[in-house]
This record gives structure tokens, C-alpha cells and sequence, in this order.
């Protein structure tokens, strides 16, 4: 009696697992604006970025810590940097705004290590600038080689924003 419950167990939970979706789906390529909201954020650092890439897209990784903050994301013919208004010197690509975030403590000095301005050059992302944290919102900018179809979702345990631009056909 026992062995058949342990079957029937074994059996039942094989079944659970092989017809349960993937825990890593990644969300659908997008080509308009973006946004999404987290009111449970409260006072998220942005404390990092690096880039790679990857056999058909590349990926930024923003590092965070505390709760995962809202984003915007949307293209843009030409971007500034926040507060002065400035020209930052790359081609037309994407902007991304992470809402309410912080690269700074609470003393003003800053917590954000990644790059200021970057040309990484790789097939879809040509540059990467930071281009602010100013008043709760913290801004990037994105050269990209055209209209890249773009998908963004967040990781936990370390928690990161992902956003990834697909590479021209």
C-alpha cells in the first residue's frame, strides 16, 4: 500500500513538473514605449550597470538595491542630460527612467559604479550614458544601430533591472 502512494506520489509530481510553464519566460520583444509602476518602491539605489552581448540581442543589467523601481522606457531621436538640458553626445536610441530611484545617499555622495558615458560598440547598443538622478528619478540613455525591438523584466537575489535590445535581422 505504501509503495503504490509513493508511485502515485512520484507519478503525480512528475506530471506537475513536466506541464508547469518555465520559471525564466522572458517577457515579449516590444517596439513602442514602455512603462510599469511599483508602488511597494520606496527609496530603491541604483548602484550599478554593465552591458554584453549576447548570440541575438544585448543585454544591460542595472543593479539595484531595495525594491525593483518603476521604469519608462521609450525611443528617442536625440537625449539630455537632466537638470542642465545638455546634449548628451549619442545617436538616437532608447531612454530609460527608473521612478522613484536614487543614485546618491542620503549624505548626497554617490552610490551609482557604472559607466557615465560608454561606446561598447556591439551589434544593437553603440553607447550607454547615465544621464541623471535628479528629484526621485534616475535616467539613462541608449545609442542604439536603429529601432531595436527592446524587452525589459526584473531579477531578484541580487534584485536588477534587464533590459535587453534585439540585434538587426
Amino acid at each position: 500500500m505504501i509503495r503504490r502512494l509513493l508511485a502515485t506520489l512520484a507519478s503525480g509530481l512528475l506530471a506537475a513538473t513536466l506541464s508547469a510553464p518555465p520559471a525564466s519566460a522572458l517577457p515579449a520583444w516590444q517596439t513602442t514605449g514602455s512603462s510599469w509602476s511599483n508602488p511597494d518602491a520606496r527609496h530603491p539605489l541604483v548602484t550599478g550597470l554593465r552591458y554584453a552581448q549576447h548570440s541575438n540581442f544585448d543585454r544591460v543589467v542595472i543593479t539595484v538595491t531595495g525594491r525593483i523601481p518603476g521604469w519608462t522606457v521609450r525611443y528617442a531621436r536625440t537625449h539630455t542630460y537632466d537638470g542642465s538640458g545638455e546634449p548628451v553626445p549619442i545617436r538616437a536610441g532608447a531612454d530609460l527612467v527608473l521612478f522613484p530611484a536614487y543614485a546618491h545617499r542620503a549624505d548626497g555622495s554617490s552610490c551609482y559604479t557604472g559607466p557615465q558615458l560608454a561606446r561598447p560598440h556591439l551589434p544593437a547598443l553603440k553607447a550607454v550614458a547615465f544621464t541623471g538622478d535628479f528629484e526621485g528619478y534616475v535616467s539613462f540613455a541608449f545609442g542604439l544601430d536603429g529601432r531595436n525591438p527592446y524587452r525589459i523584466f526584473a531579477l531578484h537575489d541580487p534584485q536588477r533591472i534587464v533590459l535587453d535590445f534585439r540585434h538587426a535581422s
